[in-house]
């Protein structure tokens, strides 16, 4: 796991459109540099304000350094479903907030058996961070409020929430969950909402 920075999630979505469109600069053998390129290029995601692009871009970049070697690749093998997933993937690990949000909400909701999830559920665990996190503790009530939008947004995009349920994933290859153990990111497996007995199987 990486060592927790917690950045607002300000600019909420998987971006799959986004990234798909820039994979061949993602294969490619200096990613990050590339990235830099196509801030000054525009030549795959063509947004026409530099304003614009830097932000996605600098958002894009951030996801993407906590891809492992080769994970583009795997990515390409996936279903749309779990192209989802794995993006969702990224996130979690380059936003902290985003992760505790999903372990210690969702994730604990699903175990209780409670779908439901709004918004609010989300501003009570903020707000506990707050007393602990400096870095959270010091957000607005504006940026908490945009973190638990984006957050639900995102799970929404990942197919994990909807019309306000949680939502757990349809059955998937065991290869596919078997990647996330073999690069030691079994932990991802909990919060896609894989039961105890189904992680002790696959483990």
């Amino acid at each position: 796991m990486p060592e927790k920075t917690y950045i607002a999630l300000t600019i909420g979505a998987l971006f799959q459109r986004e990234f798909e469109a820039i994979i061949p600069i993602l294969t490619s053998d200096d990613p990050q540099k590339e990235l830099v390129k196509e801030f000054k290029e525009n030549k795959y995601l063509k947004i026409k304000t530099e304003s614009a692009r830097e932000r996605l871009l600098t958002d894009l970049r951030r996801r993407t350094k906590f891809a492992p070697d080769g994970f583009w690749e795997f990515y390409l093998t996936c279903t749309d479903c779990q192209r989802k997933l794995s993006l969702f993937f990224l996130l979690l690990n380059a936003y902290p907030v985003a992760l505790d949000l999903q372990l210690e909400v969702v994730v604990e909701k699903w175990k209780k058996l409670e779908k439901k999830l709004v918004a609010f559920d989300l501003h009570m665990r903020l707000d506990e961070l707050s007393t602990s996190i400096t870095q959270v503790g010091s957000w607005s009530n504006r940026t908490k409020k945009n973190v638990a939008t984006n957050f639900l947004r995102s799970l929404k995009d990942a197919g994990l929430l909807i019309n306000g349920e949680i939502n757990k994933p349809g059955p998937q290859p065991e290869s596919f969950w078997h990647y996330f153990i073999t690069i030691g990111e079994s932990w991802f497996l909990e919060a896609c909402l894989l039961s105890k007995t189904e992680r002790e199987k696959l483990l």
